[in-house]
């Protein structure tokens, strides 16, 4: 193959879990500006938090996955199951698969959690009955272990741990591979589940919690009162593969990844700076070879907190100054996902061509007064073909835009 030559790389499957519940088709109320996100109280013990959150109520199906599986971290089951249901949707034989790359920022949380509450509060003993399966059902590689042992794959497995851009890196690192003809498919994606009462003390501390206001209302993304972020759990997963090998086996194509770019903004570990990210998204169209006022839709990062969405926004209105394009954030229907947020958006954006409407920000009662783009906060129809952006501005540093076009 000639070095200069760049494959066409295609999504042939999807597979999603989140607060909505475990399946692509649970996500359908995102469309309709509906929202997971409530008040919830973790644990039994004094001190105990309540808080906004957007988590899964119900557990791993039954009937579909062994004891494993039922026995895995919960980070882990939701990320078995989005790769099972993309793997199924794609209709792709599992020895082709040449890679899979996975994201998170966690691990499994709960089963630290556990461990911790274990040692720190068993009455009268002293040896904790700390379980000898802690560290590898907690480490941050269980979920892609798990993905991988449960497909039968000896294919490479790579785990990506760059905070809230975790999944997005495992997507464009994916689509540089089969681009440059390193393998054909590729499976991709993320999961978290850290609503547990030791990770929750932790973002409480920092500051950045969401809280509601005096009348027990919450603003979401880009609203002007907005006060913090809202954690969410839940998985995703697609299937990459190349448009040749796609085309071969007769593959239904969902959508077609065009470019993909990720900067570092060495200024801060939490504070955002606005250049990096302007140069993520204009890099990223650049290697689509996409010109901004063609682009549909962006699915922003935004998260919530006074300052990120505040640097994102000035951001969006310098690459999009004069497009016509639309902007939602979905984070205020299914919480942050942290290390899952990007694949899980990813999927949104493509599930809008199936719907025939964008996901709109909800939670928006005020949009900020500094928005110069076209916000989303209504249900709107669209046939949800074209190209979209999404984005993915980490902690640390970590800036990723994917470029991508549904396909017809």
């Amino acid at each position: 193959m000639d070095k200069h030559y760049k494959r066409r790389v295609v999504v042939t499957g999807m597979g999603a879990v989140s607060a909505f519940g475990w399946g692509v088709d649970e996500l359908a109320p995102v469309f309709r500006g509906a929202t997971a996100i409530r008040l919830h109280r973790l644990g039994d013990l004094p001190g105990a938090s309540e808080i906004l959150a957007a988590r899964l109520e119900t557990d791993l199906p039954t009937g579909v996955f062994d004891r494993r599986v039922e026995d895995a971290d919960r980070v882990t089951q939701m990320a078995i199951y989005s790769a099972h249901e993309a793997v199924t949707m794609s209709d792709i034989a599992t020895d082709t698969i040449g890679l899979v790359g996975w994201g998170t920022g966690y691990g499994g949380a709960a089963t630290m959690d556990e461990a911790y509450t274990r040692w720190l509060f068993a009455k009268h003993d002293l040896t904790g009955k700390v379980s000898p399966l802690t560290v590898p059902k907690a480490m941050t590689h269980a979920s892609a272990a798990g993905v991988a042992g449960w497909l039968n794959l000896s294919c490479p497995v790579m785990t990506y741990s760059c905070a809230c851009a975790s999944s997005a890196v495992a997507i464009g690192e994916a689509y540089l591979a089969i681009q440059q003809g390193r393998c054909d498919v590729a499976l991709v994606g993320g999961a978290e589940a850290l609503i547990v009462p030791g990770v929750v003390r932790a973002w409480e501390a920092l500051g950045a919690l969401a809280k509601p206001d005096e009348n027990g209302l919450w603003r979401g993304p880009f609203d002007a009162l907005r006060n913090g972020l809202v954690l969410g759990e839940g998985a995703g997963c697609i299937v990459l593969e190349s448009k040749t090998h796609a085309t071969r086996r007769s593959a239904h194509i969902l959508a077609e990844c065009l470019g993909y770019a990720q900067t570092n903004d060495p200024n801060c570990l939490t504070l955002p700076h606005i250049a990096p990210q302007v140069k993520a998204m204009q890099m990223a169209l650049q290697n689509a070879d996409v010109l901004a006022d063609e682009v549909a839709y962006v699915n922003a990062h935004a998260t919530g907190t006074r300052a990120g969405d505040t640097s994102e926004i000035k951001a969006l209105n310098e690459v999009f100054e004069d497009a016509s394009t639309l902007v939602s954030s979905t984070k205020g229907a299914t919480g942050h996902l942290m290390g899952a947020a990007g694949v899980l958006e990813t999927i949104l954006c493509i599930e809008a061509r199936q719907v025939g409407a964008y996901s709109p920000s909800v939670g928006v009662s005020e949009p900020d007064a500094s928005i110069d783009f076209a916000l989303l906060t209504n249900p709107t129809q669209s046939n949800g073909t074209g190209v979209f952006l999404t984005n993915s501005f980490a902690f640390g540093g970590t800036n990723v835009s994917l470029v991508f076009r549904n396909h017809d």
